[in-house]
């Protein structure tokens, strides 16, 4: 991996044009205290230019539509935001890095929350657009092995360090990467009845602890990452800056629906006012934009506001429609079945009225196209079966007869 020289043109350069550097001076006294030389300094920023030119530039059309390319299906209003999200991303690298224009005289990066059932898609559509499409440098963490500096779990820090890793150890290409949090809202505290001013009367490591560290990480700042995954006060450390990487959270927010009814039903009595029963309690459902925009919604699920605040845009995903689940079903889940057993010298047949049912189970379980892959392939066991038993089977038929799963075989 290369890195500047001191006092060359190329880092005077490198500091000029981007943000993300430190003073000479400070990042010296870091490595006198055992931060990591080589692995900390500014880049070249010509190798640093070329890597950014070689960024694809598409337009956020062209990128909604390499999304369908991948597959995916649905959430039109998510994509178009999620592509344009990107798009500024790509365009604000090659501003800072190939046109010179200093990074405060544009608009900072763009953090994004984005909210709705299990299996509709969320992180599926982050990993796409950003590792697949854009080839940048993209982490996606489970949030819930964190927990606050000191005790048992991971650092927040270390997500950057898993960042690093994704970038093969270049720094300069770290610092454009992106960060995905996945299932964001298991970290909601639960005592957010007792918090005061961002701090609750008990000890919250896992959630309220995990929620504090993250409000510097997601703005703009130069933060101290462990190059290994260790908690030893020994190893090597280096500077990185987030001014430039964005953060995407992902959660399915269960039970958020019913607190959202509680803040904003009118207030009955009598005959007239609704029980607790007639709140809505279903997993799979959908959210308005009106309902992302309360923080206080959030804060009554167990978010400090501050970090909500940090979001830029709260965007709310659909659950999806049996039409939807039935592209999904057609394009992507049998597809790959039917080549599997294309592997194996088999043509595999489903009849419509299996992907009929397989769709109405999926509904009915409310899991999304996660339900679809498991009602699927409990309703080709069968046929698998028969055909890992039977070497020479040709062709595998799987449809109703009598009101069960049938299979019939020809070879």
């Amino acid at each position: 991996m290369s890195k500047g020289h001191k006092g060359s043109p190329s880092s005077s350069r490198a500091s000029s044009h981007a943000p993300n550097t430190m003073d000479h001076d400070l990042r010296e006294a870091f490595m006198d205290l055992g931060f990591e030389e080589g692995l900390g300094q500014p880049l070249d920023e010509r190798e640093l230019s070329e890597y950014v030119e070689e960024i694809p530039t598409l337009t956020p059309l062209q990128i909604c539509e390499q999304l369908s390319e991948y597959g995916y299906v649905g959430q039109d209003k998510p994509r178009r935001s999620m592509s344009l999200m990107a798009f500024r991303h790509v365009q604000r690298l090659r501003y800072i890095h190939l046109d010179g224009i200093p990074a405060d005289e544009l608009p900072p990066k763009s953090n994004h929350l984005l909210v709705g059932p299990t299996g509709c898609g969320k992180t599926y559509m982050v990993e796409t657009l950003f590792r697949h499409i854009l080839d940048l440098p993209t982490v996606l963490v489970d949030i819930t092995t964190y927990s606050e500096t000191g005790y048992v779990g991971q650092d927040v820090t270390s997500i950057l360090t898993r960042l690093l890793y994704a970038a093969d150890g270049d720094v300069g290409r770290a610092e454009m990467g992106i960060v995905c949090l996945d299932e964001f809202d298991k970290i909601a505290s639960g005592q957010n009845n007792a918090v005061f001013a961002g701090a609750g009367t008990t000890k919250d490591i896992s959630g309220l602890g995990v929620q504090r560290e993250l409000l510097k990480l997601l703005e703009s700042t130069t933060v101290t990452v462990p190059t290994e995954f260790s908690h030893s006060s020994y190893q090597q450390h280096l500077l990185m800056s987030t001014t430039n990487i964005p953060f995407v959270a992902c959660g399915a927010f269960s039970g958020l629906k019913l607190v959202t009814h509680l803040f904003n039903k009118e207030p009955h009595i009598g005959f007239t006012a609704k029980t607790a029963s007639q709140a809505p309690r279903e997993i799979a459902v959908s959210y308005r934009q009106e309902e992302m925009d309360q923080t206080r919604h959030f804060q009554q699920y167990g978010f400090l506001p501050e970090l909500i605040a940090r979001f830029d845009r709260v965007i709310p995903f659909q659950a999806l429609s049996e039409e939807t689940l039935t592209m999904i079903l057609r394009q992507n889940l049998l597809s790959s079945y039917q080549r599997e057993f294309e592997l194996a010298g088999v043509e595999l047949v489903v009849d419509k009225s299996v992907l009929e049912r397989v769709v109405k189970q999926a509904l009915k379980r409310e899991t999304g196209a996660r339900g679809l892959r498991s009602t699927l392939a409990y309703m080709l066991e069968d046929a698998a079966f028969e055909i890992y038993s039977q070497p020479g089977i040709q062709r595998v038929e799987v449809a109703f007869k009598n009101g069960e799963v049938a299979v019939v075989t020809d070879g």
